[in-house]
């Protein structure tokens, strides 16, 4: 039998809620609402006798003594290649899980040259898009776009192992001998308990993961979330999975059966009628409405329902008849996290771009900008970008564990996080420059949906001795409302500047233990703020953590120690202009 593609959308019920006197209405609301729980796709492929899919020149599908698969080259044909696509999924993948069992024949008893597993836009297959094999597939060089993870057996060239590209670059190699699982009978190579089986596991925050187990083995991992790539200008829905393989100065077999693939897809969009999309329509949307009632300044516009270039009674009779669940599942924080390398925006630098939920209905987000440890320093390309999500706000996001729970600030910024790439030669070192982060504040209060009067600027470690000497070198133009340095160094700021630095709300945070930037860096400028008469700081704040080493940003960002920092960040607003 072939391939069973399925897809489900899961729901978890949620409390009835309940609203009163809404412009003198009395309206109850008695949708269940939808949980967060994911839609999923699988894809369970046996090559059979009716697989699914498309088979492209040598591949076929091959049943001997009873096993069944997929053989995309096969001794006798040299210098040939052979591809299967599935059908397409139906839906944006967000992250997948793919297994399969696989197996290399060779009548001399060595290996030949390889197989790749394929993710990507495989609706084209014309000309010789659709050739390939263990360094990828055509198709993916022509549109820059698409996973493949390699099997490469040249023995004895020094180049066995795994590959993964994406696009047709390469991000990772890890040498692999294929001799487990090279055989020279076709019994032999189609007997399930003598294949390997590979898993590859891919999310859009994180890259590909890579395990192969060899007979008799529980299996090894190859690579771990590498090659994570921005999908902001790529579209993924509707993409398909495959193999591609080829026979080139070695001939060989290559026999691939038991595909299954667990997808995490993008749940199918709810009304328009929830106009924050949070998958409730709810006194948030009605708001919408209300702010927004009259005609629209743009098309379309926040709180126009019906696109009918006007908000008006229609909006407002289409969000009451909506009323209740939108039918939808929310989005959690990692699927607004975008990365934006370096070159595809005017920015100077490449970073990372979290919007909040209901982004498009305001243009007053508060903006927070967070400056990355020297540890994270990188080129600004999707390949060295992954290093962000270490730590801090954008560790948080990529986990989904933002807006933290604890915070009274709630879903309330635009996130950005600037890797710093100073350095000649494309080399970067150091840490962030006060040139760089002003200019980079001053670009995103211009591309973005934000208060200029609320833009906060927080950084740990190296990126807070950036945070200090911004405040050290910009002087009166500085433009965020407040800051948050972390384990930083501000001596100099505070040497240089003066009283006139308390001007400035600053809530220092440090450990007594910090090896690595001793206390004193937060110590010394915020006391000498606090001794300040003429003028007097605004709100300098110093919290040391008793025994605490450099470490000192964990439990701040993610409150644990008990620091709303958020909330406190929302109090301060700039004046000056």
């Amino acid at each position: 039998m072939g391939a069973r593609i399925s897809y489900k959308c899961s729901m978890l019920d949620r409390f009835r809620r309940l609203l009163t006197t809404v412009l003198g209405l009395s309206i109850t609301a008695a949708g269940l609402g939808q949980g967060s729980t994911p839609c999923t796709a699988a894809i369970a492929e046996n090559f059979g006798a009716s697989p699914s899919g498309t088979l492209f020149s040598q591949a076929q599908t091959f049943t001997f003594n009873g096993f069944t698969r997929l053989r995309p080259v096969r001794d006798g044909f040299p210098s040939t290649w052979g591809t299967w696509r599935s059908a397409p999924v139906a839906g944006t993948v967000k992250e997948f899980t793919a297994s399969f069992r696989f197996s290399l024949r060779n009548s001399n008893g060595g290996a030949g040259d390889g197989f790749s597993f394929l993710w990507g836009d495989l609706s084209n297959a014309s000309g010789n898009r659709m050739s390939g094999g263990e360094w990828g597939l055509q198709g993916f060089n022509d549109d820059a776009a698409g996973l493949s993870v390699g099997f490469v057996s040249y023995t004895g060239a020094g180049a066995n192992g795994v590959n993964g590209k994406w696009g047709g670059s390469q991000f990772a190699f890890t040498p692999l001998s294929f001799a487990p699982v090279t055989w020279v009978t076709t019994t032999q190579a189609v007997d399930r308990i003598r294949m390997a089986v590979a898993t590859i596991h891919w999310s859009r925050t994180t890259g590909t993961r890579v395990s192969v187990a060899f007979p008799g083995t529980v299996g090894s991992t190859i690579f771990i979330d590498q090659g994570a790539q921005p999908m902001a200008n790529i579209d993924p829905t509707g993409w398909s999975f495959g193999f591609a393989a080829r026979n080139g100065a070695v001939d060989q077999d290559v026999y691939i059966g038991e595909l299954q693939i667990n997808a995490v897809v993008q749940c199918p969009p709810g009304s328009p009628a929830d106009i924050n999309g949070d998958c409730l329509i709810d006194g948030t949307d009605l708001s919408g409405v209300l702010a927004g009632w009259g005609p629209c300044p743009t098309s379309p516009c926040a709180g126009d329902v019906d696109d009918s270039g006007a908000v008006d009674g229609g909006d407002l009779g289409a969000v009451l008849g909506a009323w209740g669940d939108a039918g939808c599942t929310p989005q959690v924080s990692s699927d607004r996290h975008r990365m934006r390398p370096k070159g595809t925006t005017t920015a100077q630098q490449g970073f990372w771009e979290y919007l909040p939920v209901g982004y498009a209905t305001r243009t007053d987000w508060p903006l927070l900008v967070c400056l990355h440890g020297i540890g994270e320093n990188g080129n600004g390309s999707s390949a060295e970008l992954i290093r962000l999500t270490a730590h801090g706000p954008a560790k948080l996001i990529a986990a989904n564990a933002w807006p933290v729970a604890a915070s009274a600030a709630g879903d309330a910024f635009v996130v950005l996080s600037p890797q710093n790439s100073n350095g000649g030669s494309g080399v970067p070192q150091g840490c962030h420059s006060p040139a760089d982060v002003s200019a980079f504040l001053q670009w995103a209060a211009a591309n973005y949906n934000v208060d200029p009067s609320r833009i906060y600027l927080t950084g740990l470690s190296c990126g807070a001795i950036g945070t200090w000497e911004y405040l050290r070198t910009v002087g009166s133009n500085v433009l965020p409302a407040a800051f948050i340095p972390i384990c930083g160094n501000g001596i100099s700021a505070f040497d240089q500047r003066g009283c006139l630095l308390g001007n400035h709300p600053i809530w220092a945070f440090h450990g007594d233990a910090d090896g690595v930037i001793p206390v004193a860096g937060s110590a010394v400028p915020i006391t000498g703020m606090q001794n300040c008469s003429v003028p007097s700081a605004v709100d300098a704040r110093l919290t040391i953590y008793p025994g605490v080493g450099h470490d000192s940003w964990t439990r701040t960002y993610d409150l644990t120690a008990g620091h709303d920092v958020y909330a406190w960040l929302l109090t301060h607003q700039r004046t000056t202009p």
